[in-house]
């Protein structure tokens, strides 16, 4: 997978918080979903400018890893691993948002434990259940492993 299309399947659903503060419009969010949903790659320019709060915390990941932004096993590096604790610690925007916020924002790894229409119902952490669309993983079934963020299931592991 190219690294502009893994990065968009974990930062498309922060887009709708990105669009409520005003920095991108319903055409250019519409133009993200699309991109995300059917794996297109867009410019990095276009999306490290949308996502320039992701791009603060993924360079100095990147300099310890001594690798570019977008390596992938940097791109995985924060999204799987840096994330969480990035949300937990109050860094950033985090530091004034509410818990339940913070908890959508993280990302996880969850069981699909029921396939809808267009929904997943998903088990993580310890006995949490919650749905989450599945458009960007449409292939995936009951018993799969997949990481959720925010109201999507983004990666089939």
């Amino acid at each position: 997978m190219l690294p502009e299309v893994f990065f968009l399947k974990y930062a498309y659903p922060c887009s709708f918080i990105i669009k409520q503060r005003g920095e991108i419009d319903e055409k250019e969010m519409e133009e993200l979903r699309q991109a995300a949903i059917k794996s297109l790659p867009l410019p990095k320019e276009k999306l490290e400018k949308i996502f320039f709060r992701a791009f603060q915390k993924i360079s100095p990941i990147a300099k310890r890893m001594k690798k570019d932004v977008w390596d992938i096993e940097v791109l995985r590096e924060y999204f799987i691993n840096q994330h969480n604790n990035i949300i937990e610690k109050g860094m950033y925007a985090y530091a004034q948002a509410p818990q339940t916020l913070k908890n959508l924002c993280k990302v996880h790894k969850a069981k699909v434990i029921e396939k809808n229409e267009d929904a997943l119902i998903v088990e993580y952490g310890e006995g949490n259940i919650r749905p989450v669309l599945n458009e960007l993983v449409p292939q995936a079934k009951v018993g799969d492993i997949v990481t959720i963020h925010y109201g999507y299931a983004v990666e089939k592991l």
